[in-house]
């Protein structure tokens, strides 16, 4: 056998961080799924999110802007089932996939513009009279 090869593979504490290459890792379930033969008959948000390269998170803004469908008519706290066929077409369509993508930064762009909005209103309210912050709490 080759020493310098058992040797590398027994102390990779030896190796230089710049030959290590670079490692990407996908959690377990995002494996699982990209590893099945056939998908299933539906697909969860998690798995629909896997397919997607999107978060969890981000199915049901795609649902509310309708560049989703989820299978039948659930109601609004149900569990969604999604086409795997409906998934997958999106997932190769370039100009949907732009979209998509336009909705989501706008969704969280203008979401946390109205965050800092509230924070910044919340601060302006405590030094609205021009009084310091410690001056109002010792009473004086």
């Amino acid at each position: 056998m080759n020493s310098q090869v058992n040797d590398l593979v027994a102390s990779p504490l030896r190796r230089k961080e710049k030959e290590m290459p670079e490692v990407y890792l996908v959690s377990v379930h995002v494996r699982d799924l990209l590893n099945v033969r056939r998908l299933p008959a539906r697909l969860t948000v998690r798995q629909t999110a896997a397919l997607l390269n999107c978060g969890e998170h981000d199915i049901p803004v795609l649902v509310s802007h309708r560049l989703l469908t989820p299978l039948g008519n659930p109601p609004p706290c149900a569990q969604k089932y999604f086409s795997p066929l409906e998934v997958l077409e999106l997932a190769g369509d370039p100009e949907r996939m732009g979209k998509i993508c336009n909705v989501l930064y706008r969704h969280w762009q203008d979401k946390n513009a109205a965050r800092s909005k509230k924070v910044h209103n919340r601060k302006g309210s405590e030094v609205g009279n021009g009084e310091s912050r410690s001056k109002r709490l010792r009473g004086g």
